[in-house]
C-alpha cells in the first residue's frame, strides 16, 4: 500500500507538472538533461532556463534533504514536508503566469525530498521518483529468481526482491495514466497526490 500511494502520487505530480511547465519534468533529471542537451544545440535559451530551473531546484532538494537527513529519518515528516509543497503548488498552479516560476520549482523540490527520504520498501531499496533502474532491478531478480537460479540457495532473491521493482513500475503507468486523465476531467489535478501524501502521513505504523 505504501509503495502504491507514493508511486502514484509521484507519477500523477510528474505529468501533471509535464502538461503545465512546457514538457519538462518534475523529477525525471535524465528526460530533462537530455532536452538541455537538445535546446543548446538548438540555441534556445528560453528552453535552457525553463529546464534550468527544474534541475537547479531537484537538485538543491536532495542537498537540503541531505543536510536535514537526521530530521528527516521519519518518514512522516517527508510526506508533510511534501503535503505543504504539493498546497503551495496548487495555489500557484491556479495563476498560469506562476505556473513555470513556482509551481515548476515546488513540485521539483517534493520530489527531490521524496527521492531522498523515500527509498526503503519491506527492506528492498529502490527509487519511486524514476523507475528505469526498478525494471532494471525487476528483470534482473526475476532472471534470478525464476530463469536461472544460483545453486546457492541464499543467493537467489527472495520473491519481495523481485516483485517490488516490478509493482513499482506497474504503479507508475498506471499513476500517468491517472495523471492524464485528472488534467483533463479535474480542476485541480495535483489534489489526488496531496490525499495520497496525506493519507501515508496519517495511517498507523
Amino acid at each position: 500500500m505504501h509503495l502504491v500511494c507514493i508511486t502514484l502520487a509521484c507519477a500523477i505530480t510528474e505529468v501533471v507538472c509535464y502538461h503545465d511547465a512546457s514538457h519538462v519534468y518534475a523529477a525525471i533529471m535524465t528526460g530533462n538533461t537530455i532536452e538541455l542537451g537538445w535546446a543548446l544545440a538548438e540555441g534556445n535559451l528560453c528552453r535552457v532556463l525553463l529546464i534550468a530551473i527544474a534541475l537547479s531546484s531537484f537538485f538543491v532538494g536532495c542537498i537540503i534533504a541531505s543536510i536535514f537527513r537526521s530530521q528527516l529519518k521519519s518518514v512522516r515528516r517527508v510526506y508533510w514536508l511534501m503535503v505543504l509543497l504539493l498546497a503551495a503548488a496548487i495555489a500557484a498552479r491556479t495563476n498560469a503566469s506562476l505556473r513555470i516560476p513556482l509551481e515548476l520549482p515546488l513540485l521539483a523540490f517534493a520530489l527531490a525530498l521524496q527521492a531522498e527520504g523515500i527509498s526503503h520498501f519491506a527492506n528492498v531499496n529502490l527509487q519511486t521518483v524514476v523507475v528505469t533502474n526498478n525494471l532494471v532491478k525487476f528483470a534482473k531478480t526475476f532472471t534470478a529468481r525464476y530463469i536461472n537460479p544460483s545453486q546457492d540457495i541464499s543467493r537467489i532473491p527472495s520473491r519481495e526482491e523481485v516483485l517490488i521493482p516490478g509493482i513499482c513500475w506497474v504503479a507508475f503507468c498506471a499513476g500517468a495514466a491517472l495523471g492524464g486523465l485528472l488534467i483533463v476531467h479535474l480542476a485541480y489535478p495535483l489534489i489526488v497526490p496531496l490525499g495520497l501524501l496525506i493519507f501515508l502521513a496519517l495511517r498507523p505504523g
